[in-house]
């Protein structure tokens, strides 16, 4: 199947899931449309595969799907540094894609969610913090656009991580990146499995934790051995050289690198879609998001 057909496929699963119907989603994604309409602030009229996709992570809540696709563009004015300068194109995006993967696998679990891995290769002189966050949404706006699932489980390989990497994942770093997944994104993160994690990274997963409300805690799971994975995930979706089926993780980067050149018309265009403030038409929701009305909030999850 095409790209297209899988993710009609997967979409109807989707809807089942929730108890609607393909009328209902139609009928969903056209309040949304009219309601984009009557938004002038807005820098595009987004196209049906992202209305879908946040009509699914936001379960179909209209309210709350509003609330989500406005923050997908506004909140690139109040994190800019977050997105400014991540095109794929750029030199410093292309060596942050050499030296980080980040590959979702193509097969989805049962249950209808994405499996994740994510690895640094390269040495620390060669990484920063801001860059390997922006190849991530980089990727996950490919996926916004070609999947539809029911959540994402993440597996963080720490193996060739050095204490030199470790000091550049400041809590400011993480608790901006938490921000946007949950403020724009609503990942419903289903697991989070760390692999190969050296002592000296204690500290960035006693950080990571503490954006974490108690629900997504109980889901990470630290293994001795990264064959523990097929415990939870099925050798058919996991790559080989994680004692899978699937093709090799370098592979597998490699397709999504081609998968970045093929949407970079779609990049060069997110880099000048900002809203308009003087057009919004009722004050911005959330927008205590950095802190000027109140302490950040832990990171909610489904």
């Amino acid at each position: 199947m095409t790209s297209n057909a899988f993710r009609k496929h997967d979409a109807m699963q989707v809807i089942g899931h929730f108890g609607k119907s393909l009328k209902d989603f139609d009928e969903s994604k056209e309040v949304i449309r009219k309601w984009i309409q009557s938004q002038p602030h807005f820098p595009e009229v987004p196209c049906d595969e992202l209305i879908e996709s946040f009509l699914v992570t936001n379960r179909f809540l209209v309210e709350r799907t509003k609330e989500k696709l406005d923050m997908y563009y506004t909140i690139r004015s109040l994190l800019p540094e977050c997105f400014r300068n991540k095109n794929p194109k750029l030199p410093n995006m292309k060596e942050i894609a050499k030296v980080v993967y980040y590959c979702p696998l193509p097969k989805m679990t049962n249950e209808l969610c994405r499996v994740n891995i994510v690895k640094i290769i390269g040495e620390p002189e060669s990484f920063d913090a801001y860059d390997c966050f922006g190849h991530q949404m980089n990727i996950n706006e490919i996926r916004l656009h070609e999947e539809i699932n029911l959540g994402d489980i993440l597996i963080i390989d720490f193996a060739n991580v050095k204490a030199g990497h470790v000091v550049k994942f400041t809590p400011v770093h993480m608790r901006k990146a938490s921000i946007i997944i949950e403020k724009v994104f609503s990942n419903r993160i289903k697991g989070i499995h760390i692999i190969n994690a050296p002592a000296y990274v204690e500290p960035v997963i006693s950080v990571l934790k503490s954006f974490l409300k108690q629900k997504l805690l109980n889901r990470i799971h630290v293994h001795s051995s990264q064959k523990l994975l097929l415990n939870h995930i099925s050798s058919d979706v996991l790559p080989k050289d994680y004692g899978g089926k699937e093709m090799p993780l370098e592979e597998l980067n490699d397709l999504w690198l081609k998968k970045l050149e093929e949407y970079q018309e779609r990049f060069d265009k997110l880099d000048t879609l900002r809203v308009n403030e003087q057009l919004r038409p009722t004050p911005l929701k959330n927008d205590d998001i950095l802190g000027y009305h109140g302490n950040f909030q832990k990171l909610d999850v489904d």
